[in-house]
């Protein structure tokens, strides 16, 4: 009786320290476990425009519901971008850049690396906005001073070295303008050895603003554990987005036009070893908009609507006065079996689109959507030029007024570049000049 007491102690005895062993190996290993989310390249698209179901993807709408999710899975996280936010220098998309600073500190980001483009507005732009985390360790500039360095310390108590290097070669206008750009390579090993000397790190994270190859050398540095590249040209390039590990460590880089986000899940054992799973997630139309970022973009379209109506005096002034285009009901009195190709194309009612998605006051959307935007004597308003609406013959075959007075012209026209000038990837990804002629050929 005494000895079945002892033994059933005994058993009660070692299965509680089995528990207990592997409740302390789970929260062991868990408690060294975390992400990294990271975008970039986004290029001022705010909003996918819809044109075509393959490139709807992306939107401040989309990457708000995203990251509310990621931070409702787990605190262990760090969110951090790679730049090239901003792309062209215009009123319009200065609007655009002021909007995606502010998206951008709503979502709480950790770092940001300075891409070449977001100094398209000068420094004195990104000092008069909202505090904002741009990072740049190897640069000093005239009228800002981001940290060098940032260390972030999770809940389950890892600490985050993060670094911001940028190349020389790429920010052409930073050292004309009385900036300073040192070697980014000597610069992150000098960081490096102060950050891990004065405190423990347990991973070092690298943003980079480079072209790719010079970006991946950097894993050849000691104590560096990822590097998270960005920089693009054009939003029609395409980036390798297949993340590299070498030596314990790994490389990944975002994708165009703020498409997708990467999510680089890490794991820590006790000896310091670290292993990597990596995976992009398309900001496809699975992910429902965040009801706070639809006002937001309500706001921006307000904003671009009243540019277009401060600017209406100007282009009525400044393009109207000289008559230039005929318009497709000239056409049609000589050329009836063209102009019924036309009828039967989507070209012929391009306008009715963008007022069904409130955009027929977006210049963006507008240069494509009707006839002569932008140019002298072209579209000016719904109001003030109606015959010039939509994608009429004069978009390809230029302004011919001209030819009806004089009906000897001839009007050829090369009809693949015509084509280009709207059909790029982004809008038209499936484009195939031979199979969408076939829609309009005469």
């Amino acid at each position: 009786m005494c000895k079945d007491r002892i033994f059933k102690i005994w058993i009660s005895v070692c299965v509680f320290l089995w528990v207990m062993s592997n409740t302390l190996s789970f929260s062991t290993t868990s408690s060294r476990e975390l992400t990294i989310v990271y975008s970039g390249n986004t290029l001022g698209e705010l909003k996918p425009c819809g044109c075509a179901k393959e490139e709807d993807q992306g939107g401040f709408e989309r990457r708000s519901t995203y990251l509310k999710q990621v931070f409702k899975d787990s605190r262990n996280t760090l969110l951090v971008d790679t730049g090239d936010n901003f792309k062209e220098a215009s009123t319009q998309g200065k609007i655009k850049a002021r909007y995606i600073m502010q998206a951008m500190s709503q979502f709480n980001y950790d770092a940001v690396i300075l891409g070449d483009k977001d100094l398209l507005y000068g420094e004195s732009f990104l000092n008069n906005h909202m505090p904002f985390p741009w990072l740049l360790s190897n640069a000093e500039l005239v009228k800002m001073s981001p940290p060098k360095t940032r260390i972030k310390t999770l809940e389950n108590g890892l600490t985050i070295a993060i670094l911001a290097l940028i190349d020389p070669d790429l920010y052409y206008g930073t050292k004309h303008s009385g900036g300073n750009i040192t070697d980014p390579k000597e610069t992150a090993k000098k960081l490096i050895k102060q950050l891990t000397t004065s405190k423990h790190i347990d991973l070092v994270v690298l943003l980079t603003h480079m072209k790719r190859e010079k970006a991946i050398s950097m894993l050849q540095l000691n104590g560096v554990d990822v590097v998270i590249n960005g920089h693009i040209k054009k939003d029609s390039d395409i980036i390798d987005m297949t993340h590299i590990k070498r030596n314990g460590k790994i490389f990944v880089q975002p994708g165009p036009r703020g498409q997708k986000m990467g999510e680089l899940s890490i794991r820590i054992d006790n000896k310091g070893g670290k292993s990597f799973e990596q995976r992009m997630i398309r900001l496809d139309s699975n992910i429902k908009p965040d009801s706070k970022m639809i006002k937001w973009y309500k706001d921006y379209n307000k904003e671009v609507e009243d540019l277009f109506f401060i600017s209406l005096k100007s282009r009525k002034t400044e393009r109207g006065k000289k008559k230039v285009y005929a318009s497709e009901q000239a056409c049609v009195t000589c050329h009836p079996s063209e102009h019924k190709t036309w009828i039967m194309s989507r070209h012929s009612h391009a306008y009715e689109t963008l007022n069904r998605v409130n955009k027929a006051f977006d210049p963006e959307c507008l240069s494509c959507h009707v006839t002569g935007w932008g140019e002298n004597g072209g579209f000016i308003s719904e109001v003030d030029t109606p015959k010039l609406k939509n994608v009429q013959c004069e978009v390809c075959h230029s302004p011919r007024l001209d030819h009806i007075k004089n009906l000897g012209r001839n009007l050829e026209v090369d009809a693949k570049k015509a084509c280009n000038n709207c059909h790029v990837k982004n809008h038209s990804p499936n484009f195939n000049f031979l199979e969408y002629w076939e829609k309009i050929k005469h």
